[in-house]
């Protein structure tokens, strides 16, 4: 007995060890799911972006002013990229809820303030490539935009300032911090979001932190919109804190990424992009019509119960980060009235036979009697003895037997006539 307490207590300890290892796992980058890749390796050279992956997930606009474009590139290597010409903007379609990874490969970027990669930015009313208007020649409303150029890397934590001179009240706030010993062009730019902090890596060795709270502000008039973190910090790779920050630009709605460029050049390669699955919720609710009608009913129902699964997987502490969750319940309904309508019909013809009998036996009945009264007396009349018809069956009768009863009479009177004879002769 006590050998089995052992061996029953030492399988709790192991499966507890597992709970406890899965648990660690959780925790970490495993939670991440792949929401977009992209390499461009099997595309050709001056293939524009439209025809490529990236608008699986990015919005890719590029102005026509000073010939802008976003096309494939080929390097003397023989490698494909994309390259962004003049006045270009590529940004999520979908702001990012959650946590988030962005990672990308930088071959160029030029122009210093005039192109660059923005993180957790804001839904803006006017292109990222725009002048903020502080100082005028930076670009971008983004709270978080990161100049990759040169040996170096320049951070900066855009603010909200009312008293600020220029005509968007913003300011610009920026940091420059050296690439890694070694690092050049290309070097891969990762970019991890947790909701709370931005880890800023070049090649894999972190470069910066940037922490920041109290979200939900709203701002005052200014070319972005939503609502903001209240307070951020810059700290460097050894955990130093070096600024800290009042109104930040940095979107507590949801996040923007992506990148800019304005009278600048900026190439990049292996993009990819990792979620929370919430995010992956959102996006597949995304993919639902914005009216649901008979003709596509069949594929919104299939998105919906897509969504639907992955949204109650969810924990219930991340339910709330699917933001466009009435989206989903708005086409459940739809996809429901659609249904119960089309099978109405089926139903209809049920009852019309149980109806459409109804009427037409009322009319009949009216004219049976008629029928059935002219047989019925010759059955009834005849058993009752009325004078319609049998006076005609009796005359009938009656003058049959009579004949009969002459033939008869005849033939006896023949009969004996003939016996008379016969007897007399002899």
């Amino acid at each position: 007995m006590i050998k089995k307490l052992l061996a029953l207590l030492l399988a709790l300890c192991l499966m507890s060890g597992g709970l406890t290892l899965v648990a660690l796992a959780a925790d970490g980058d495993g939670d991440l799911i792949l929401i977009f890749e992209e390499n461009f390796e099997e595309y050709q050279k001056d293939v524009n972006v439209s025809s490529t992956l990236m608008p699986n997930f990015f919005i890719n606009d590029a102005n026509s002013i000073g010939d802008g474009y976003i096309k494939v590139q080929e390097a003397a290597s023989g490698n494909l990229y994309l390259q962004s010409h003049v006045f270009t903007q590529v940004y999520s379609a979908t702001p990012i809820v959650g946590a988030y990874e962005f990672s990308l490969d930088v071959l160029e970027c030029q122009g210093k303030a005039q192109s660059g990669i923005f993180i957790r930015a804001p839904k803006t009313n006017a292109a990222y490539y725009e002048a903020d208007g502080h100082p005028d020649t930076s670009v971008c409303q983004a709270g978080l935009f990161l100049y990759a150029h040169g040996n170096d890397l320049g951070v900066n934590v855009k603010t909200y300032d009312e008293n600020a001179s220029g005509t968007a009240y913003l300011q610009n706030n920026t940091v420059t911090f050296p690439l890694p010993a070694g690092a050049s062009y290309p070097y891969t730019l990762r970019v991890v979001d947790t909701a709370s902090e931005i880890s800023v890596f070049v090649n894999g060795t972190l470069i910066c932190r940037v922490t920041f709270a109290d979200p939900g502000q709203v701002y005052g008039s200014h070319e972005s919109e939503g609502k903001f973190f209240g307070s951020a910090k810059l700290f460097d790779a050894e955990d130093k804190e070096l600024a800290s920050y009042a109104s930040p630009l940095l979107s507590s709605d949801g996040a923007y990424i992506g990148w800019t460029t304005r009278t600048a050049n900026m190439s990049v390669d292996n993009i990819t992009v990792k979620a929370e699955a919430a995010y992956q919720t959102v996006l597949t609710i995304n993919k639902l019509p914005t009216k649901v009608t008979e003709k596509n009913m069949e594929d919104a129902k299939e998105i919906a119960e897509a969504a639907r699964e992955l949204y109650d997987s969810l924990p219930e502490d991340k339910k709330a980060l699917v933001i466009n969750f009435g989206k989903l319940t708005k086409a459940e309904d739809a996809i429901s009235a659609i249904e119960n309508a089309t099978e109405a019909p089926t139903d209809a013809p049920t009852e019309p036979p149980t109806e459409v009998p109804t009427e037409p036996t009322t009319e009949p009945v009216t004219e049976a009697p008629t029928e059935e009264i002219t047989e019925a007396p010759s059955t009834e009349d005849t058993a009752n003895g009325s004078n319609t018809i049998e006076p005609e069956v009796r005359i009938i009768e009656d003058s049959l037997a009579i004949w009969i009863l002459i033939a008869i009479m005849t033939v006896a009177v023949l009969g004996a006539a003939a016996y008379i004879t016969v007897k007399t002769r002899k």
